[in-house]
């Protein structure tokens, strides 16, 4: 009876907590029927999340957060499904958004609150109207034809330049992965790791001594490095 190797021990979900108790909110936009105006209160930190969240209240008396936009402040008006000239923050159906406008927490299918351009830095482009719908550039460069219907928010998502800033010693880098769920830091490699620990470890020298390639359907102890490739080695 050995001990399970990490790769296993990663598997069982128990170890790693879901750090969801220090979380603000969810960030989303709500259905907001007949809301016109709303005005955002703070702009608030939120562990875990690579940008900040604002928390905005509408004139119904509503409280909800979205990922805060570039250039917003506390007391801001924002306006919603209104298309006297839209401005940073407005929450608009990509109908009523103008051919190339910078946009961002763009929704996959109306109502669903915002699934693309949502990480720091982000977002999408309004390319405008086809047949089937109206075309965005997402941040991959992929285009995608949704429902004109789909809101989405004017802007870019804040903290763009956070991956720019060194983490200059471990222990920042620790207390930054520590607030993400489900990630373990430092990672050692697995050629470093002694053989009882690792399918790549052990040998008087540092290699992987078979192939990386596993097969998708490998068990737990086995299936590390390259899963089902298609293919390996460099290209000619």
């Amino acid at each position: 009876m050995g001990k399970r190797i990490l790769a296993q021990r990663k598997g069982r979900g128990s170890i790693f907590r879901a750090l969801t108790h220090k979380s603000v909110a969810k960030s989303k936009i709500p259905a907001l029927d007949g809301v016109k105006r709303a005005v955002i209160e703070d702009i608030l930190h939120n562990p875990g999340r690579g940008t900040p969240i604002a928390k905005i209240r509408a004139e119904d008396g509503r409280v909800f957060y979205m990922n805060a936009v570039e250039g917003i402040h506390v007391g801001q008006e924002i306006k919603i499904n209104d298309t006297d000239r839209p401005s940073t923050g407005d929450i608009l159906p990509l109908d009523k958004v103008p051919p190339g406008t910078f946009v961002c927490h763009v929704e996959r299918v109306p109502g669903d609150g915002g699934k693309y351009a949502r990480a720091s830095g982000t977002y999408a482009v309004v390319i405008g109207s086809s047949p089937k719908g109206v075309d965005v550039r997402l941040p991959s460069g992929k285009t995608v034809t949704l429902n004109p219907k789909c809101r989405a928010v004017i802007g870019i998502v804040s903290a763009g330049g956070r991956v720019e800033k060194p983490f200059l010693k471990a222990g920042k880098a620790y207390h930054w992965y520590k607030a993400k769920a489900g990630k373990r830091w430092p990672v050692v490699r697995g050629v470093a790791m002694n053989p009882v620990s690792h399918p790549f470890g052990g040998g008087s020298h540092q290699h992987v001594g078979k192939p990386k390639t596993v097969s998708r359907h490998a068990p737990p102890g086995r299936k590390v490095g390259s899963f089902g490739a298609r293919r390996t080695g460099r290209e000619k």
